[in-house]
C-alpha cells in the first residue's frame, strides 16, 4: 500500500559530491529520544547550514532560517504556520540542549541565535556575554539574554562540570531535580569537583548520604562525609563523557 500523498526522491547524483559531517551522537543518543519530526529537521539543516561556513565561531540566525523556503516548504500550508513551527522546532531543540539559543539586540531589533552546544559553542556564547563580538560575521550591539538558562538547571551544571549529557543520565538528571533541592545539587557539583570526581554516581551518593542521614545532622552525629563514604573517585565507574570539539 503507498501513499499517494508521498512526494517522490529521484535519488543522489552521480559523480563527485559534498557530504555534510554529523557526529555519531546523533545517531545513539539522539534519535531515540527526539520524538518530532520538525525539531529533527531543525537539528539537522544547523549541522548543513554550520558546516558551510568557516572558523571556529559558527552560528545559525533565526532570521535566515525563516526565509529559506526549500527548509521551511515542509512545514506547513501557509507561510504563516511553516514560520511558527521552524520557530517552535528550533526552541525545541535548544530545551533539549542541542543547541544554545541566545536573543541579541541589532540595530534596536531583536533576534534570536543558535550555537552548537559544543565546546567552540559554548566558548563563543560566553564571549558574547563578556561583551566580545570581534568573532562574529555580523555587528550586534547587545546580548539581551542567554535562554538556554531556562532549562533545568542540574543540566546546566552537568554540562559546564562533566560533559554533554545522554538519555539515560537526563532521565537520571530529572529525577534528582524532582528529589533534592537545588542548593544541595550546587554543592554536590562542588564537593565532586574539589575531589576531582567528575562523574554522576559520586555526586548521586553524596546526594543519597544527605537524604538517608540528614545534610546538617550527619557531621553533628559523627557520621563520615558523603565523600569519604564514595571513597577515591579513581575507583568509581567513570561516567566522564567526551564533548564535541
Amino acid at each position: 500500500m503507498t501513499d499517494e500523498s508521498m512526494q517522490g526522491f529521484a535519488g543522489f547524483d552521480a559523480g563527485r559530491t559534498r557530504f555534510t559531517p554529523i557526529p555519531n551522537q546523533v545517531f545513539s543518543d539522539l534519535l531515540p529520544i527526539v520524538d518530532d519530526l520538525d525539531e529533527l529537521k531543525a537539528i539537522l539543516y544547523t549541522f548543513w547550514r554550520l558546516g558551510q561556513q568557516d572558523g571556529d565561531v559558527r552560528y545559525l540566525r533565526l532570521p535566515d532560517v525563516l526565509v529559506d523556503l526549500i527548509f521551511l516548504q515542509g512545514m506547513g500550508a501557509t507561510p504563516e504556520e511553516r514560520r511558527t513551527r521552524a520557530q517552535q522546532a528550533f526552541a525545541r531543540a535548544a530545551q533539549r540542549g542541542v543547541l544554545i539559543e541566545i536573543e541579541i539586540r541589532r540595530s534596536d531589533q531583536s533576534e534570536r541565535w543558535y550555537f552548537l552546544n559544543s565546546v567552540k559553542g559554548r566558548q563563543a556564547v560566553e564571549k558574547l556575554r563578556q561583551g566580545d563580538f570581534s568573532h562574529l560575521l555580523h555587528e550586534i550591539d547587545d546580548v539581551i539574554v542567554g535562554l538556554e538558562k531556562e532549562r533545568p538547571n542540574i543540566f546546566l551544571l552537568y554540562e559546564q562540570n562533566i560533559g554533554m549529557i545522554t538519555p539515560m543520565i537526563a532521565e537520571r538528571l530529572r529525577v534528582a531535580a524532582r528529589i533534592y533541592p537545588e542548593d544541595w545539587l550546587k554543592e554536590a557539583f562542588e564537593i565532586a569537583i574539589t575531589h576531582n570526581a567528575r562523574n554522576w554516581a559520586y555526586i548521586e551518593t553524596i546526594l543519597r548520604n544527605w537524604a538517608e542521614h540528614g545534610k546538617e545532622s550527619t557531621q553533628k552525629a559523627g557520621r563520615p562525609s558523603a565523600a569519604s563514604i564514595i571513597g577515591d573517585p579513581e575507583n568509581e565507574d567513570d561516567d566522564t563523557l567526551f564533548i564535541l570539539e
